[in-house]
């Protein structure tokens, strides 16, 4: 009777401990599966920014290439790539804004890279114009002013800042995203380890009380017989 009823309790005590370590485990690779999913989205955010900069700035180099091509002949045939290239450039600028809105400082880098991009494609419109209207010389001399302004140059610079500081964040969430896909890992072997444990020692803990409840049955066979000459 009693190794029965400690085998019950020993039962009872096993699947409760059991019950609140596996509860434990998937609570913690739930968190752990939501920090992943967190490092992931921030990581993912980071190459879109520096894809879409690195957009933008092809965008700034084709309008000038084109602006370029109409200076030196004068052909209407460079004005539509021109005008595409100074559209797309003010989506992408638009898509960098969105997608740093998180980021006080690069916020402002992107603000100041606007200023600074608008700036330059009011100088490229002030020399098509006077390639337009007055002719090549004076174009060229437009174009030789507005490049002391260094207005390109500075957002060579912006950008590079910009890429920078996303370059960080990007392998900051990187290290991040594997530290948690690594403790996700660990938690999912654990919680099968614990799972075969829980489950040996339930076994081990049954077979304990059939074991105990064989020998009772033994032990009372063995006994009615001679309960039985005694009685005669």
């Amino acid at each position: 009777m009693l190794h029965r009823l400690l085998a019950g309790k020993g039962l009872i005590i096993v699947l409760a401990v059991g019950f609140i370590a596996v509860e434990s485990i998937v609570v913690a690779s739930f968190l752990s599966l939501v920090h992943l999913k967190t490092s992931n989205t921030w990581a993912t955010k980071s190459e879109e920014v520096l894809l879409e900069l690195e957009r933008m700035m092809i965008a700034v180099s084709g309008a000038e290439t084109n602006q370029r091509g109409y200076i030196i002949s004068g052909s209407d045939d460079y004005m539509p790539p021109y005008r595409k290239a100074l559209v797309t450039l003010e989506d992408q600028l638009h898509r960098v804004g969105t997608l740093t809105r998180d980021n006080r400082l690069q916020q402002d880098r992107v603000a100041f890279l606007a200023t600074q991009v608008e700036q330059r494609s009011d100088e490229m419109d002030q020399a098509i114009v006077t390639r337009r209207t007055k002719g090549l010389p004076p174009a060229k001399s437009v174009v030789e002013a507005n490049q002391h302004n260094r207005t390109m140059e500075t957002i060579q610079e912006i950008a590079a800042q910009i890429r920078d500081e996303e370059t960080r964040v990007l392998q900051r969430h990187r290290a991040d995203s594997e530290a948690w896909a690594f403790t996700t890992g660990s938690f999912a072997v654990a919680f099968f380890i614990l799972n075969a444990v829980v489950f040996t020692l339930c076994g081990l803990v049954m077979k304990l009380a059939l074991s105990s409840q064989s020998q009772a049955e033994r032990l009372l066979r063995t006994l009615r017989p001679s309960t039985t000459a005694t009685t005669r």
